[in-house]
């Protein structure tokens, strides 16, 4: 191998600092206290009102689970610090943050332009914070809110909470649509119901507790539940560095069938559960290449004997190893035996992803690799997949998250009694997407644990893939998008998918379950 770097980057600088953004190109008009009090009293006395509901519905349930909720606090614009401000509150636990750039203008929420005029075109920027709370911590939350209320200064090391309640757009539980809507889960299930199957996996993502005792009270909590549904649990993943924490689940789809059919939740306790943040779709990673993109193969000569080892891993699809212009080039480590059941004519986006590593562009003659490529497969064919040539995709008996964070250890430190497979490893590919983790607003987990490999391991990850497959209906014509500056058609494209994410996340789950239609349509 020639005798320079893989890649040439650019000498690292110093990172510039993020921007606030505190509105979307104007200044943000807020509403005054006296118009706060008469917007968000209603919504904290619902708060108080679903908290002593659930608290109820927990003291019917076995095993005396002492009540939590998850509480949104929705603000236009940031709040510095707040963080800080949550941790005051003995019993008030953060979760986090997800940014929101797409919050539409209304009557007491918009953005002024430098003549202090109203600006209708132009979205607001914000912030959902995610705490969790007992009953005493929400009766401290609640009496910061009766102070600001009255025009009294908030004690000292709690001024930001008077900031939060200045900009507050919204304060609400974590509920069922935010545990069900924008994961693919709802119409993955209704897909299962059409073609008869009875049980249904399904990746239930807990809130991530630090606490070890609160992770374990959760934990049984969850399992209780998924019997008292009748279902199995499979796997369940820690990965404490990133925050995470699931349980990949089996569900009799006589448990799911009235939120599937009628959008209906209040029957499945399951779904109500305070401790889960969402749940997903399992098998969702996936690989495709369409027969009218495959090229003929070529012949090519085989590969040296005395190769060099592999610095670059393919985690993909498995190639066909004795392909003429792969033989002698792949190292392929499969600890799953997934070779036992991956027909040779289906082994396509592995050695597509494969060929395209080692030989580049085979149109343009170029000088292979001289090391071999470590494979690890990740990738089956789809067991759901009705067509002759199968999509290939992660099974839907695992946890994507906790697979890659095996697969990646195994590389570096080795598996059970087995050493490190290819410490040498600096370049890991991925050239496959998760269909229902958009980068939306927040990292995914699967974003957060690629980062922390990445820094653990000093790999360098490559992710060259795009995850979106629904139609988009566009507000203008083809003709017009087309007749657009690249800028404008740009922001046309840019708007029409934050509208599409946005009508998502406002639908009900019967909405959502019928497409969009509210009601049977």
């Amino acid at each position: 191998m020639p005798d320079r770097p893989l890649l040439i980057l650019p000498a690292p600088g110093e990172p510039e600092r993020r921007k606030n953004k505190g509105g979307g190109g104007g200044v943000p008009h807020l509403p005054n206290r006296r118009r706060q009090i008469e917007r968000l009293t209603p919504q904290f006395t619902a708060l108080q009102r679903a908290f002593a509901s659930r608290a109820a519905r927990l003291q019917a349930e076995p095993g005396g689970v002492p009540p939590e909720d998850v509480v949104v606090l929705e603000t236009v614009g940031t709040v510095d610090d707040f963080i800080v401000a949550v941790r005051s509150i003995d019993g008030l636990e953060w979760l986090g943050e997800i940014e929101e750039d797409d919050l539409p203008p209304d009557d007491d929420f918009f953005l002024t332009d430098t003549a202090g005029e109203r600006r209708t075109d132009k979205p607001l920027r914000g912030r959902m914070f995610l705490v969790f709370t007992n009953q005493q911590p929400l009766r401290q939350m609640l009496a910061l809110w009766n102070t600001w209320t009255r025009g009294i200064a908030l004690p000292h090391g709690l001024g930001r909470w008077s900031q939060l309640f200045s900009r507050l757009r919204d304060v609400r539980p974590w509920g069922v649509q935010d545990r069900l809507l924008e994961t693919g889960v709802l119409e993955d299930w209704r897909e299962r119901v059409a073609h008869g199957r009875e049980v249904v996996p399904c990746e239930i993502e807990l809130w991530f507790r630090s606490d070890p005792h609160r992770r374990q009270v959760a934990r049984e909590r969850v399992r209780a539940l998924i019997q008292l549904a009748q279902g199995e649990l499979v796997q369940e993943a820690v990965i404490e560095e990133i925050g995470y924490h699931a349980m990949l689940a089996r569900l009799p789809i006589a448990a799911l069938q009235a939120i599937v059919q009628r959008g209906d939740a209040n029957d499945t306790a399951l779904v109500q559960c305070e401790q889960i943040q969402f749940f997903r779709a399992t098998g969702q990673m996936a690989g495709a290449i369409p027969e009218d993109e495959r090229s003929a193969d070529a012949l090519a000569p085989q590969a040296a004997e005395a190769m060099g080892e592999a610095v670059v891993a393919l985690f993909d699809g498995l190639p066909i190893q004795n392909h003429a212009l792969l033989a002698g080039w792949l190292r392929i480590d499969d600890p799953d035996n997934y070779e036992a059941d991956y027909p040779a004519h289906e082994r396509r986006h592995g050695t597509a992803m494969a060929s395209l590593i080692v030989h580049g562009d085979i149109n343009s003659n170029a000088a292979p690799l001289t090391r071999r490529l470590y494979v690890r497969p990740i990738l089956r064919p789809d067991s759901r997949d009705w067509r002759p040539v199968r999509y290939e995709s992660v099974s839907e008996h695992v946890l994507v998250v906790d697979l890659l964070h095996r697969a990646v250890r195994r590389l570096f430190e080795g598996e059970g009694a087995e050493p490190a497979t290819a410490p040498q490893i600096a370049v890991v590919n991925l050239s496959i997407g998760i269909l229902d983790r958009p980068f939306d607003a927040a990292i995914s987990p699967l974003g957060k644990l690629l980062d922390w490999l990445s820094w653990k391991y000093r790999v360098l990850f490559l992710v060259s893939t795009g995850n979106q497959q629904r139609d988009i209906e566009m507000p203008i014509s083809r003709a017009n998008l087309v007749a657009l500056n690249p800028e404008e058609r740009q922001n046309a494209i840019v708007r029409a998918i934050a509208a599409d994410a946005r009508h998502r996340r406002l639908l009900s789950p019967s909405e959502a379950v019928n497409g969009g239609c509210p009601g049977p349509c």
